[in-house]
């Protein structure tokens, strides 16, 4: 979800010095600690010792953590933690935490704190599906929204070849041209081991229709490729030259109604899920520390 417009004042509250205040960020009143993200660091350290200690990390748990008390607050001021669901399901982890030995652990204290915050967001989650049910009207019209955009069009299989300058990028383009091998260009002059070892075309197809829009220059780049074609010129991305390459083409075939009402019917409701968080969001006074 979007964090946009709060993020600046965690990022101020992360680097401004209040960090060596006790209280990071007030949300409607409600402090923030350090010692809370502190916690949380070393939690997350004692389970993988090569997750680093970094600015990033403090942030996004910071973040984190005001979106938990946003809708944490909700959730209470809607009296969801009083419903007998919710208790039932709080008395059920702690009997589990208890009788696997975790409520011993020097961490628990922490873990059990998110947990809580999560639990709570679970039942503002189920609140607002509850309040706002998607209707069978809202997925057929998503359906034939869905179905009008992808109708017609096609989708690519594409290898990548990502190099660190322009001049082994011009040398795989001009290997391809050649008759070489994809596979050899890319573990001739590729930097991503990953791909190497994986040979270098996923498995996965992506329509052109997204290309477009979510990236214009290799979309540009490809769209009139055929099986087999690959890109004239190295595409730049910061200091990454890639040449890519159409490993298969095809038209979309379309799921049938039936095949995709599920899924879209749970899309749609996490959206608005998302939406009605969002809002509370929008509406919070979070304040970092002076």
């Amino acid at each position: 979800m979007k964090k946009t417009y709060f993020a600046s004042a965690v990022l101020f509250a992360l680097t401004s010095g209040s960090l060596l205040a006790q209280t990071l960020v007030t949300v409607n009143g409600q402090a923030i600690d350090s010692s809370v993200i502190d916690a949380q660091v070393k939690a997350i350290r004692a389970e993988n010792s090569e997750i680093r200690d970094t600015p990033a990390l403090r942030r996004d748990l910071t973040e984190r953590q005001v979106i938990s008390t946003v809708v944490g607050q909700e959730a209470k001021r809607l009296k969801l933690d009083q419903s007998a669901e919710y208790k039932q399901a709080l008395q059920q982890a702690r009997t589990a935490a208890d009788k696997s030995g975790a409520s011993k652990k020097a961490n628990f204290k922490t873990e059990w704190a998110v947990f809580e915050g999560e639990l709570l967001g679970q039942a503002y989650a189920a609140h607002t599906a509850k309040q706002n049910p998607v209707q069978e009207k809202d997925v057929k019209a998503a359906y034939d929204d869905f179905s009008k955009f992808y109708k017609g069009t096609q989708e690519v299989q594409l290898g990548e070849i990502a190099t660190t300058n322009s001049t082994n990028a011009e040398k795989a383009i001009a290997g391809l041209k050649a008759k070489k091998s994809f596979r050899s260009m890319l573990e001739q002059y590729s930097v991503d081991e990953q791909a190497k070892q994986a040979g270098g075309i996923p498995n996965a197809y992506v329509p052109l229709k997204d290309l477009k829009q979510s990236a214009p220059p290799l979309y540009n780049a490809v769209k009139d490729l055929k099986k087999g074609g690959f890109t004239a010129k190295p595409l730049q991305n910061g200091n990454v030259y890639s040449v890519f390459y159409v490993n298969d083409r095809r038209n979309i075939t379309l799921p049938t109604y039936e095949q995709a009402k599920n899924g879209i019917a749970r899309d749609l409701q996490a959206a608005r899920i998302d939406a009605s968080v969002q809002s509370l969001l929008q509406k919070a006074n979070i304040k970092p520390a002076k």
